[in-house]
């Protein structure tokens, strides 16, 4: 092929090539905010609807199409909110590995240099940023499996917001005792453990990936 030839565009063939590729790239990003967001947020909403509702607004049996587009905006806004305590959750599982050495060998994290919880969250977010960059393919398995850790986070987050309404209820006097606590407590317990599990092998896989393919051992 000559010089001139390899900058010329094959009819048809370039233009849907770079349509399907961007099309296929939206995929990680649609995905995360549909896991990590709407659904959290729109699990914090139902609850809120159908265990607190108004004398003048009962949930609808139905939703209609106008609803459920507001139901979707309320659940992203509020998953974007609940994403910002993530950094806290992040910080908590990573001081817990630094804490207990037995987690850290189970997701294979035990032969990381001793460090601040700080400090190895900054080391990991730049290696998440360098499998990215080093693998697309490897970069949207990370991309997924973080918004499942998300996901797990938000919910918690979502749990203990739902729990303080509940207690700011009660010291109003609008409940006259906080509703079922013990089921309260477990959620929270159960989310809390889940949340845990998840970002332990989410830390596990962002090692492998990167010594797979940017240190290359």
């Amino acid at each position: 092929m000559c010089e001139a030839d390899k900058g010329k565009k094959e009819p048809g063939k370039s233009e849907g090539g770079s349509g399907l590729t961007s099309i296929l790239n939206l995929i990680p990003s649609v995905y995360y905010d549909l896991i990590a967001r709407i659904c959290p947020g729109m699990a914090f909403w139902i609850v809120l609807a159908f265990k607190y509702p108004h004398e003048q607004l009962q949930p609808p049996d139905i939703l209609g199409g106008a609803l459920l587009f507001v139901l979707i905006i309320l659940s992203y806004v509020s998953g974007i909110v609940f994403t910002g305590f993530a950094p806290l959750w992040d910080w908590l599982s990573i001081a817990t590995l630094n804490r207990c050495r037995f987690l850290a060998a189970l997701v294979g994290l035990a032969d990381a240099p001793a460090s601040s919880s700080f400090a190895r969250w900054k080391a990991v977010t730049r290696q998440l940023d360098e499998v990215i960059q080093a693998d697309d393919g490897a970069g949207k398995t990370l991309v997924k499996a973080m918004a499942e850790v998300s996901l797990c986070q938000n919910l918690l987050t979502g749990c203990i917001a739902l729990a303080l309404i509940e207690i700011g209820f009660s010291a109003c006097g609008a409940l006259s005792m906080v509703q079922h606590p013990w089921f309260n407590g477990f959620s929270a317990l159960a989310l809390l453990v889940a949340m845990y599990m998840r970002q332990m092998m989410f830390l596990g896989r962002v090692s492998h990936l990167h010594q797979l393919h940017v240190t290359g051992h």
